[in-house]
């Protein structure tokens, strides 16, 4: 008869036995160090590539300047050929649309609708963040967080890391069900282009605070150096048709210089979210831009003047100074010299208010995320194609086969004496090839464009792919305006909140937005006294926007 010691201790030995089992039942068999997706069948462990060849459906929404060559669709091209020669990964399509007025968008609401099919992944950008929600929370969509902790790189994993709140807008009950696309961080973050021919002439410095710039305003409209009288001059070109926050010509930098940061979700100084626009600094930046209109500063038709409109005086050369990215030595001010021989222009940094402070919009570091349907058979073919991406094509090293291009004959070619060929010398035309991919762009690591940018600022010769891109394809003033911006990063504020619409602004947050555009136009025109900001914000308090509030900041508490 066993004792009962023996019988624990062969109980306790047979539970060893079964853990060990199941461990190893757990572990990845195929050499990669991967393990399988909880619950998948061993089918379905990670390869660099499969034999026989497995299916990943997708559907496309086609930019309509996307081009071909050679008889290609977007279904069937060196893209999707490449795929499966690859990694033995077929990429058929559902369906593609040209994405004109919105036609994805329609036809995935659509497909929702009407319960069809949605393909194994789906990758859609944010720039609709309402349908990007609906998506979500259809139920035709899987987890997608527990697959990325499981499947994707090193590479990957640290680029994400780069800001972890790219995963907020797809946080669902704390599940992470879509796996955001990350894109060059910075891109439209932005500082002052001022014309440094104007400043020399004048014997002046680049303004650095808001005081200095009021100073620089007045001198180049009304002592100008090219002699332009008063009334021909845009000494800051500015434009807020439909929005205080843009890309360029932007005037929401004015208001960060008293600590505010207009139409977007900021955090407060308890720790919760709140509406720039409606912050007290906003009040001090409208009766400043108030100032400035009546002083002939910024253009009378500031209201009516969007993104492209504030370029036109600067290319036409009677503009001193106009806000906007760091690339924009390349477009649109290269032209301005078409116009004024003589002009140029220079980056410098955004001006402090009075208390030393300087504030600017943030750009996000996503710009699509990417839906994996809940009955895909291998989700991990995803994670081999994309972890490829980003180990070779994001940010190829100086020697790597992809040093020069990923297509011969489409986004570069070769002349009969080795001679790499670039854009308009590719034989048959230049192809964007990353307009092919699976996922949008194939894969970007945020900080890569910056990084090179600020070793080129800083006299290195190009040397890697990204490197002469930038080189090739930027304005000469880039890295320099680069290493300008990013002397200044920390005032970047990233809009706080990311998630989907909430009940309130559904039915609200037209009208709110209506009646702030509304006052702080009249306010800047001087049809109200800047008193009238105090109504606004009570007004817009008691229209919805304190309940819009309450329900931002719970979502924002669910994801923190």
């Amino acid at each position: 008869m066993i004792s009962a010691y023996k019988k624990q201790l062969l109980l306790v030995l047979s539970l060893i036995l079964v853990v060990g089992l199941l461990a190893a039942c757990g572990k990845d068999n195929t050499g990669t160090g991967e393990g399988t997706n909880a619950g998948a069948s061993t089918e379905n462990e990670y390869k660099e590539k499969y034999d026989p060849p497995v299916t990943l459906t997708t559907v496309w929404g086609v930019a309509p300047e996307v081009k071909y060559k050679n008889g290609e669709t977007i279904e069937n091209n060196v893209a999707t050929k490449w795929a499966k020669e690859q990694f033995g990964i077929e990429i058929k399509s559902l369906w593609s649309v040209t994405d004109t007025n919105n036609a994805l968008a329609t036809k995935l609401r659509l497909a929702m609708s009407s319960g069809q099919d949605m393909p194994d992944v789906l990758v859609v950008g944010n720039n609709d963040p309402q349908l990007v929600a609906d998506l979500v929370d259809s139920g035709y969509f899987r987890e997608a967080g527990d697959l990325f902790d499981q499947y994707a790189n090193d590479t990957w994993k640290k680029a994400m890391e780069l800001d972890p709140n790219v995963w907020n807008p797809y946080i669902r009950d704390g599940k992470k069900m879509g796996i955001p696309v990350l894109d060059y961080a910075y891109n439209n973050d932005y500082l002052l282009w001022i014309r440094q021919d104007w400043l020399d002439k004048l014997n002046m410095k680049a303004p650095t605070t808001i005081a200095e710039l009021e100073t620089v305003m007045e001198a180049f409209k009304n002592n100008n150096p090219d002699g332009l009288a008063p009334d021909k001059v845009t000494p800051l070109s500015i434009g807020f048709k439909t929005k205080l926050s843009s890309w360029m010509g932007d005037p929401s930098w004015i208001f960060g210089a008293y600590g505010a940061m207009p139409e977007q979700w900021n955090v407060g100084t308890d720790g919760n979210l709140e509406y720039g626009s409606i912050n007290t600094g906003m009040k001090q930046g409208l009766e400043k831009l108030s100032e400035w209109s009546k002083k002939g500063f910024i253009p009378k038709e500031a209201a009516l003047w969007d993104e492209n409109k504030t370029a036109e005086p600067a290319v036409a050369g009677t503009a001193g100074i106009i806000p906007g990215p760091y690339w924009m030595s390349g477009w649109p001010l290269v032209d301005t010299a078409k116009n004024v021989p003589t002009a140029k222009w220079t980056p410098i940094a955004l001006p402090k208010g009075p208390d030393g402070k300087a504030t600017s919009h943030g750009t996000p570091f996503s710009s699509a995320v990417i839906l994996i349907n809940k009955d895909i058979k291998h989700p991990e073919a995803l994670f081999t194609y994309e972890n490829w991406m980003f180990d070779n094509f994001a940010n190829p090293a100086k020697g790597s086969p992809l040093e020069v291009g990923m297509f011969k004959g489409y986004d570069y070619d070769v002349d009969a004496n080795g001679n790499t060929l670039y854009q308009d010398d590719i034989p048959g035309g230049y192809i964007n090839i990353v307009r092919y991919f699976l996922v949008r762009d194939g894969a970007r690591i945020p900080d890569a464009q910056m990084t090179a940018l600020l070793e080129l600022a800083d006299g290195k010769e190009p040397e890697t792919k990204l490197e002469k891109d930038i080189a090739n394809s930027f304005g000469k003033q880039t890295p320099e305006a680069a290493k300008v911006l990013m002397s200044q990063k920390d005032v970047a504020l990233m809009n706080m909140f990311t998630g989907p619409t909430t009940p309130t602004m559904k039915s609200k947050m037209d009208y709110l937005k209506k009646i702030e555009l509304q006052t702080f136009n009249e306010i800047i025109y001087g049809t109200k006294p800047i008193d009238a900001f105090d109504t606004f914000v009570a007004n817009w308090n008691k229209s919805g926007g304190e309940q819009i509030t309450k329900e931002v900041n719970e979502w924002y508490a669910s994801v923190k």
